[in-house]
Formats: C-alpha cells, sequence, structure tokens
C-alpha cells in the first residue's frame, strides 16, 4: 500500500471512531459501513485497535479530575473510617462499584455471543437497521425531562443492561447509555459522565479482545496518523457530546441515524 494512501485512511479511520465513539450515531455501525466503501480493512487490525486506545486516553484526559476524585476517594474509604469521609467522597467511591456492576452485563454478553456478533459485523444490512433503531431511542430518550434522583445501583444496572444491547453494530454505545440515563431522570450532567467512564473498561475490554485474537502488526506511519487523530477528534466528540446533552439536544441525532441507516439497509439489500 502506498505510504500516503495509507496514512490517509489512518486519519479517516481515526475520525470515524472517534465521533462515532462518543456522539450517539454508532462507531461500529460507521466502521462496519466505512469499511464497505473504502476497504480500511485492509490496513490492518491493528489500527482498529490503536484508534479504540487513542479513544479511551481521549476519555481519560477530558475527565482527567473526576477520574482523580474517584480514585483519592476509593482510597480514602479502604483506608480511613467511613465517619471521616464527606458525603461526596463516599458518593465518589461508590461510583466504582456501580461501574463494576454495570460493566458486568456487556462483558458476560460479549463473551457468551462473540460468535454471533462478529458475524454481524459482516452485515450491512443490519447495520443500517439499527442505526434506524438507534434514532428512534434518541426520539424517546432524549426529550426533556425533570432530573428525579441521582444514580444508584438500579440505575446503574439498566445503563449497564443498554450497554450490553449495544454490542450490536449500528447500537450506539454512547447513545444507549446516555439516553436510558436521561430516560430514568438521572441529571443530565451525571448521566453523560456515567457513559464517558463506563466506556474505559468497555472499550478497553473489547481492545485487548481484539489484540489477543488478531494479533498486532502494519505500517508504523499510518497507524500514527489513526491514534493522533483518534486522540485529538475524540476529546473535540466528547466535548461536543456534553454541550448536546446539557442543552437537551441528544434527540437531534435521529435526524441523521434515521434516514442514512435506511438508505444504507436499501442499498444493500438490493444492490
Amino acid at each position: 500500500m502506498d505510504q500516503s494512501v495509507g496514512v490517509l485512511k489512518g486519519v479517516i479511520l481515526g475520525l470515524v471512531q472517534a465521533f462515532t465513539e462518543f456522539l450517539p450515531v454508532s462507531s461500529s455501525g460507521h466502521l462496519v459501513i466505512m469499511k464497505s466503501l473504502l476497504k480500511v480493512g485492509e490496513v490492518g487490525i491493528t489500527m482498529e485497535i490503536v484508534t479504540h486506545f487513542a479513544t479511551i486516553v481521549a476519555v481519560v484526559i477530558y475527565l482527567r479530575r473526576h477520574i482523580g476524585r474517584i480514585l483519592r476517594a476509593a482510597y480514602m474509604r479502604a483506608t480511613r473510617p467511613k465517619g471521616r469521609l464527606t458525603e461526596e467522597e463516599i458518593r465518589d467511591a461508590g461510583l466504582l462499584a456501580l461501574l463494576a456492576v454495570a460493566t458486568v452485563p456487556a462483558a458476560l454478553v460479549g463473551l457468551a455471543l462473540h460468535g454471533p456478533i462478529e458475524r454481524l459485523f459482516s452485515d450491512v444490512t443490519a447495520t443500517g437497521i439499527a442505526l434506524v433503531a438507534t434514532g428512534c431511542f434518541l426520539l424517546i430518550a432524549g426529550r426533556p425531562r425533570s432530573e428525579q434522583h441521582g444514580l444508584g445501583l438500579r440505575q446503574a444496572l439498566i445503563v449497564g443492561a443498554a450497554q450490553a444491547i449495544a454490542v450490536v453494530p449500528g447500537l450506539s454505545r454512547s447513545g444507549l447509555t446516555v439516553g436510558t440515563g436521561l430516560a430514568q431522570g438521572v441529571p443530565k450532567r451525571e448521566a453523560f459522565e456515567f457513559s464517558l467512564l463506563l466506556s474505559i473498561p468497555a472499550v478497553a475490554g473489547a481492545t485487548l479482545l481484539e489484540a489477543v485474537k488478531g494479533g498486532m502488526g502494519g505500517d508504523l506511519l499510518p497507524i500514527l496518523a489513526a491514534a493522533v487523530t483518534a486522540l485529538v477528534a475524540g476529546y473535540a466528540a466528547i466535548a461536543l457530546l456534553f454541550r448536546v446533552v446539557i442543552r437537551n439536544k441528544f434527540h437531534v441525532f435521529a435526524y441523521y441515524l434515521i434516514p442514512v441507516g435506511a438508505l444504507v439497509a436499501l442499498v444493500s439489500r438490493f444492490r
């Protein structure tokens, strides 16, 4: 492969992965479509692994203060009597338990149904239908509603179940997790931040599975271009998503997903 072509494909893959990972439009669904159109699968699995890792780094950078508070509170809870912790520290420490609980459903589904899910990544028609389904969900979940209560065990479990469903390409992980939190009356910022935190073990686990299964290799320059692009674009996408959620505009992505998904399904079905 010509080096310049490889770099261009790396940049395109990095942009697609980063923006679609965090915006509620499904990164897996768009990668299925982009592979079909641009044959980016020829670049190699390493580029996908690296771009996924870059998006994790973007989350850690964006939420670095929040993650620092959680880890510090967890350490303090483990080493000090509860009576010496503030309510905020107790709540931050408890987030680790909620994240662990919410991660379990997706991990179980991913391990138990890895083969059938993998086959869906070659089904462009099914991906288009799933994009339409995501759009319909956003129209419902993205409606402005009152913020009734903070995130608890019940809410975390339901968000985790939504993430498990989103292993299907075309179903947006961020769309389903943020939307499920909002639909339960969780405050917008809390639903947004919990979805981002939940993406760290989810994406890391999927990335590790791909690395073990597929191995590593490929040209360094295109891979580096994809990684840098995914990191920068991922941070920008997170910042954009925050503004969209806070301003009660989460549903607007449905107006993109529904027609695009329908077009992809129809073209793929009848070509």
